[in-house]
């Protein structure tokens, strides 16, 4: 009884149509059957679904490595939400570790949140540093042949980054 066992996800009932919620445990293969959850639930092709699961995958890592998500008895919140042809995938995870201090999400040292700002509409997190934080972004299953053809981009500064100003859509409602 001393080890801990990988569950399958628990899944979260909802009222709303169109969100799929789920809870994961702690350790690293639950990102696996987090994808597979995505995959699933989403109705896209695997090739369609790839910047979904690419984002999904990132930030469910990223709650098991820099906050008590990935300790003993951590846990991992998956939302998934449709806004028409857009996805919303949101990740909660349960605060910082015992000792750890409060950090927040931000373009770091590190390419995980640099692909999900690349691969997403936008992407953002709520939440209150030290506390359980919540890190969203929205997908658009459709945009990677506008951003490999270029049609999706705009003139401007070569220096300089363009990218929605806001969320495409609203951050997901906090559980209460």
């Amino acid at each position: 009884m001393g080890e801990q066992r990988e569950a399958l996800p628990k899944r979260i009932p909802s009222v709303i149509p169109g969100v799929r919620m789920a809870s994961f445990g702690s350790l690293p293969g639950q990102v696996a059957t987090s994808r597979q959850w995505c995959w699933h639930g989403s109705g896209l092709s695997f090739d369609r679904a790839y910047p979904l699961l690419t984002v999904a995958s990132e930030l469910h890592t990223n709650a098991l490595r820099h906050t008590a998500s990935g300790g003993r008895f951590g846990r991992v919140r998956l939302r998934m939400e449709r806004h028409g042809a857009l996805i919303q995938v949101a990740v909660t995870d349960d605060g910082m570790c015992g000792g750890a201090a409060p950090t927040v999400p931000c373009l770091g040292g590190g390419y995980g949140l640099r692909l999900v700002e690349e691969l997403s509409q936008a992407w953002g997190w709520f939440g209150r540093p030290g506390g359980p934080l919540t890190v969203w972004a929205v997908v658009d299953p459709r945009a990677d042949e506008a951003h490999v053809s270029g049609a999706a981009e705009t003139p401007g500064d070569p220096g300089e980054i363009s990218g929605p100003v806001g969320p495409v859509v609203p951050p997901p409602r906090a559980a209460a």
